[in-house]
């Protein structure tokens, strides 16, 4: 694939064959556990190669670059062919969105770049969109369905804990053997940055503080499962904090945030009106811009809030350089951006594609929120499956915590296709529709 300079990763390796006996026999074992599982499980072995396995183990085929994340879709797609499992699949709105988002940012890299390199880029791109995202889509049918997907990651946070508490306490990386990850952990500000098998320390800790809502969900599901929950959580926490890093931080503040406005639920639009018009404010009576306010978020020592600010400034300021089809990173670098990092996803798609795909972007979003709030409504009789729908919403809300303080690369993408997935497959296309059938069909027994 071709080298984005704009995003930092494993670039090293891209478009290098890295393959360690371990881990080829891991995603094997793995591969075939998704053909053959039941389907409620099938998306554990894909969880489970997430977060051992690091992203630089990939395989090069004709400069087609398959990482074993890919390689992992690929099996999941087998699945789906050989058990017929697409059959059912109804189009909603969001996969209408996550389409043209996907077909603005493919349309216009190529066109900017007109390089089969950037063919061969987006190519990839559009790939783990998807494959990712329809795959999730149609092995995700009921609530049972993310009942076992919570489980699964609750299963999996215990050892991942416990590689994060070694990693902490040595200062050595187990998982540098598969590549992509440093040996010696990173320290900064006195302090020990562990990343375990992801692609970087702000990354590991967003993973997992986005995972939070919906173990916590796991909560109301019974009296027994309750300690369950709770050791979700506290193994999720011990990652973050052992991350070191502000952003997860404050996602898992986004995510206490989220929780609680559960009791405002009948209130929301009220609620979002009223930040918008006291951010209006805030613009209006401060100094500087209200994007200002990124710059004085210190809540880890080394905390890098001032250059959040700045990219988002210089993005605005320098419009001209990328509202059509986004500019290369290097003309990033020349807004005074260090080394062109787009610590910022909403920045990145407009670098990336334009302001049309930036655009697109956020209205995935909107449409996602949108969802989640008439499912929110549908399921409101059903205390569980009301607290799963909650948590899909405060999940989608922390990601947009995150976008503000990091750009995805490497693992986390799955937990925003399998989030958009859930949301997708779960959201009623007309609540008002099906609640006027069901009562419909009340009459009509009773009239029997």
């Amino acid at each position: 694939m071709v080298e984005e300079v704009y995003i930092i990763g494993d670039t090293a390796y891209a478009g290098h064959t890295t393959v360690h006996p371990l881990a080829i026999c891991t995603v094997i074992v793995l591969g075939i556990s998704v053909l053959f599982l039941p389907r409620r499980w099938s998306v554990f072995p894909i969880l489970f190669m997430t977060c051992f396995i690091s992203s630089a183990q990939r395989i090069v085929i004709a400069g087609m670059d398959f990482d074993f994340l890919r390689i992992m879709v690929l099996f999941g797609v087998m699945r789906l062919l050989l058990r017929k499992e697409y059959i059912g699949f109804v189009w909603k709105s969001l996969d209408s969105m996550v389409a043209l988002w996907v077909a603005s940012s493919v349309f216009f890299f190529i066109l900017r770049e007109g390089t089969f390199g950037a063919v061969i880029n987006r190519l990839g791109f559009a790939f783990d969109v998807f494959g990712m995202y329809f795959l999730f889509r149609c092995l995700i049918r009921s609530w049972i369905d993310i009942d076992r997907i919570i489980l699964s990651v609750i299963l999996i946070s215990i050892p991942v804990m416990i590689f994060f508490l070694l990693e902490h306490g040595s200062g050595r990386n187990l998982f540098s053997i598969f590549g992509g990850v440093p040996e010696i952990t990173e320290i900064r500000g006195e302090r020990l940055r562990c990343q375990g098998a992801f692609s970087h320390p702000i990354l590991a800790g967003c993973f997992w503080a986005l995972l939070m809502p919906l173990i916590a969900a796991y909560w109301w599901k019974s009296a027994r499962d309750r300690m369950i929950a709770v050791i979700g959580i506290i193994a999720s926490c011990i990652v973050v904090i052992c991350s070191a890093s502000s952003t997860p931080v404050m996602g898992v503040l986004s995510a206490v945030i989220g929780g609680c406005f559960f009791f405002l639920r009948k209130y929301m639009r009220f609620v979002c009106m009223g930040v918008i018009l006291t951010l209006i404010a805030l613009h209006l009576v401060m100094n500087g811009p209200v994007w200002g306010l990124i710059a004085r978020i210190h809540s880890v020592g080394g905390s890098t809030g001032w250059h959040r600010y700045n990219l988002i400034n210089q993005a605005i300021i320098n419009i001209n350089d990328w509202w059509f089809s986004g500019c290369s990173g290097y003309t990033v670098a020349s807004w005074g951006i260090h080394a062109g990092d787009v610590t910022n996803q909403y920045v990145l798609e407009g670098v990336k594609g334009g302001l049309i795909t930036m655009v697109l972007f956020i209205a995935v979003i909107l449409t996602a929120f949108r969802d989640v709030g008439r499912l929110c409504r549908f399921q409101s009789n059903h205390t569980y499956q009301l607290a799963l729908s909650w948590a899909l919403g405060v999940i989608l809300f922390v990601h947009c915590s995150n976008f503000i303080g990091v750009s995805y690369f490497g693992q986390i993408w799955i937990l925003w296709y399998l989030l958009l997935g859930m949301i997708g497959s779960m959201s009623c296309k007309k609540v008002k529709n099906i609640r006027s059938k069901i009562t419909y069909s009340k009459l009509v027994n009773r009239s029997y």
